[in-house]
């Protein structure tokens, strides 16, 4: 039987429809190292109604490969439409809410860890008006810190052993699955005007050139555990657009201040 006669025969048993904001959901794949697990993931994105696959710096030649598009079965469309970035800060102009995903333990440092069940309800409320990005790590060690230091939230699947592990694929099904689910809920949208996450990276960008003109010395001179606190501070307050121009405009003024205080006398 074709793909097309596969598709057009509905053999579901329990049949829902899907929700509309499932189109402003995005699920990137940061370094995927095998073409199989990007096939897979395809699948299961297009079994919970999700559709659009965004890659970053994927392993070459991925779409040359046979696996996959033998492993996406019915979901060739999701492979043919998928985005390739070669960074995230590519993308970070186009979505709203960054969500992490990952099984380490809390690192006060990097942003909330949640159950995915609780983050899909997040996640299904504010994609009602803004697109949300769920990031997953490459196959041998997940998503870096710098990575989870970017996200507004991060999502970790409960597991009943101490050294949980699930492949890539698996994964995305699982908390695609909660995505759906919540989705399916009257679940109110958070009456928030969320500015791009880009606009947060450079708010921070700001924050830490204006300590290091003012000859700020972050503890053992470590600015990278600067950043990812500064990143958390950012993202736990959920700021909106008009937030990040009031904190903008106090900073222009206090660099126009350093900028005057630093002007040899007479100039």
């Amino acid at each position: 039987m074709s793909e097309m006669r596969k598709q057009s025969v509905d053999m579901r048993a329990i049949r829902i429809a899907p929700p509309d904001n499932l189109k402003n959901i995005w699920v990137i794949l940061k370094e995927p190292q095998t073409p199989g697990n990007i096939g897979s993931t395809a699948r299961a994105m297009k079994g919970m109604g999700l559709t659009r696959l965004i890659l970053v710096n994927p392993v070459p030649g991925w779409r040359e490969s046979d696996q996959p598009w033998t492993f996406a079965c019915w979901s060739h469309d999701i492979l043919h439409n998928a985005i390739e970035v070669e960074s995230l800060d590519e993308i970070l102009g186009e979505i709203h809410l960054l969500v992490g995903t990952t099984h380490r333990r809390r690192d006060p440092r990097l942003p909330e860890i949640i159950p995915a069940r609780e983050g899909a309800k997040r996640i299904a409320g504010i994609s009602r008006h803004h697109v949300v990005g769920v990031m997953f790590g490459r196959e041998d060690f997940g998503l870096s810190t710098d990575d989870i230091s970017r996200c507004h939230l991060c999502l970790s699947i409960p597991m009943a052993v101490r050294n949980p592990s699930l492949n890539l694929s698996h994964a995305v099904a699982i908390i695609a699955y909660e995505i759906l689910m919540a989705s399916l809920e009257d679940i109110p949208s958070p009456a928030l005007d969320l500015p791009p996450a880009n606009d947060l990276e450079a708010l921070t960008d700001r924050i830490t050139g204006l300590l290091k003109r003012t000859d700020f010395r972050p503890a053992n001179e470590n600015w990278d555990t600067l950043l990812y606190s500064i990143r958390r501070v950012l993202t736990r307050a959920q700021l909106e657009r008009r937030d990040i121009a009031t904190l903008h405009l106090i900073f222009a003024h206090l660099e126009g201040f350093i900028r005057r205080r630093m002007r040899p006398k007479g100039v």
